[in-house]
């Protein structure tokens, strides 16, 4: 009789962390969700406490394990998911966070973005990283914290800086210092390593500002580390790692080439599987996906505008009494008369367009005008962005569905008739945490390759109905003229 053994994977998002108790095939036992907090001290900026986020790690890890405490000593390790462009600095010597974890979603840089727009860098840029230039990479939060956090400048100096994503951090946090690392899928959203080389770029290293950090060696996503300690009373080898998005496209088992997952949360994040081929484009990202001790997969890619933001904004602002289970049914009640289009620029344009400077508007407003034509006006809009950012990748062998979003029928529905395709509902929802454990059994030789993971969940495919035409052409006429009025502003 083969002796039982579990996986305790952890997600750690932007409002939250789930740690998950796996069996050795991936699939979930149980798991527990801890908020996090996001803190805005001034306009566009993003901030968590990286203390905070290690205290949600471990006190996920012991609320699941209070509540399995005989699955204790069948723990084989520990596989993480990061929220990719999120990084901090901290005092090498001292151990200690010199800064805040500045988010994926601080927007400080944009006048920094477009000065080096201005000047030609862009291509400089996307040739080496992948990326466009934009405020989301930490390369030029990095430039913008030499400039204007005169504090920092001794410990720059002195070379006592040590720079990490969350993956290196969490590394660093959980095994007391003892080690310090990076995978290849979080790097490659830095804007300071280079794609094809994948590696720490020094000409990019330069140009913005980051001589004299630290910067953690790279590694694969499932190498190892030993001596994770989470407060559960054994400590646990690090085994697997990466970013959260390349993690639920794993997760969804888009591991052909041309396969692509959309994660519908606080916004559209749409991979797709490119195998061993590096494919740039203006308006898309490239990255590693993941590389597992062989030739790296990579991915293009697109967050793209606004999803589970637009409902938390219209509970937080117009209707805080709507519930999930209820959204569905409200945008259907709006019928199909309903005039108004929604473009939720909340932090400017993203995928395709990548126009920081655009914000939210609406069109086709009236007196008879409700929150839950707003609500359906943004679940359009979602299902737009979807399409804009389908529109520039190769064509999309099999669509995915990802995400809580994704438990939205009318959402799911527009998405296929949108796009005039099929897409996939799997029942696992959980993808990110998932796509964690399908590498954390690779990792520990419980796959031998990602081709045996288990085809255990039942897809739900959303057949198109009648295209929906009409309405993405006014999407598009919405959104141009969105550009430009704030181009104009």
């Amino acid at each position: 009789m083969e002796r039982e053994a579990y996986l305790l994977a952890v997600d750690q998002g932007t409002s939250g962390t789930m740690v998950a108790l796996l069996d050795t095939k991936a699939q979930m036992v149980d798991a527990v969700d801890i908020p996090v907090s996001v803190s805005t001290p001034h306009y566009s900026f993003g901030e968590q406490d990286p203390q905070e986020l290690i205290r949600s790690i471990r006190e996920g890890a012991q609320k699941l394990m209070a509540a399995h405490p005989d699955k204790l000593d069948a723990l084989l390790g520990a596989g993480f998911a990061n929220q990719g462009e999120s990084f901090l600095l901290w005092d090498w010597e001292t151990g200690e966070p010199v800064t805040p974890v500045i988010s994926w979603q601080d927007g400080r840089c944009e006048a920094l973005c477009q000065q080096l727009v201005d000047q030609g860098k862009d291509q400089w840029f996307h040739q080496r990283t992948g990326l466009p230039l934009s405020s989301e990479w930490p390369a030029l939060k990095l430039r913008w914290l030499r400039e204007n956090e005169a504090g920092l400048k001794k410990l720059w100096d002195a070379g006592r800086l040590a720079y990490g994503q969350l993956d290196a951090w969490f590394l660093y946090a959980l095994t007391g210092g003892r080690c310090y690392a990076s995978d290849h899928s979080t790097a490659c959203r830095s804007g300071l390593c280079n794609l094809r080389t994948l590696d720490w770029d020094q000409e990019l290293i330069a140009g913005f500002g980051a001589e004299g950090l630290r910067l953690p060696p790279l590694c694969d996503n499932t190498a190892q580390f030993e001596e994770v300690d989470l407060g559960i009373g054994k400590r646990l080898p690090w085994v697997a790692g990466g970013l959260d998005q390349s993690m639920a496209l794993l997760g969804q088992r888009c591991i052909a080439p041309h396969t692509a997952k959309v994660t519908y949360g606080t916004c559209c994040a749409c991979w797709m599987n490119m195998g061993d081929e590096v494919v740039l484009d203006d308006h898309l990202t490239t990255s590693v996906a993941w590389k597992a001790g062989q030739s790296p997969v990579y991915a293009l890619a697109a967050e793209g505008g606004a999803a589970g933001s637009i409902v938390t904004w219209l509970q937080r602002n117009f209707k805080p009494e709507w519930k999930t289970s209820q959204l569905s049914d409200l945008a259907r009640e709006c019928g199909e008369d309903s005039a108004v289009v929604f473009v939720p620029a909340f932090n400017g344009l993203g995928a395709p367009y990548w126009d920081a400077a655009a914000r939210g508007t609406l069109f086709g407003v009236t007196a008879g005008t409700a929150p839950a034509h707003i609500l359906r006006a943004g679940l359009d809009a979602v299902a737009y962005t979807v399409k804009d950012i389908l529109s520039v990748m190769p064509p999309c062998k099999a669509l995915v569905a990802d995400g809580g979003m994704c438990a939205n029928e009318y959402l799911m529905e527009k998405q296929a008739n949108v796009l005039g395709q099929p897409v996939l509902c799997p029942e696992n929802r959980e993808g990110t945490i998932t796509g964690v454990g399908y590498l954390m059994c690779l990792s520990l030789g419980l796959f031998r390759s990602l081709e045996e993971i288990p085809q255990s969940f039942r897809d739900r495919k959303i057949v198109p109905g009648r295209e929906d035409v009409k309405g993405y052409a006014q999407w598009k006429r919405a959104v141009n003229a969105t550009i430009d009025f704030y181009k104009q502003s």
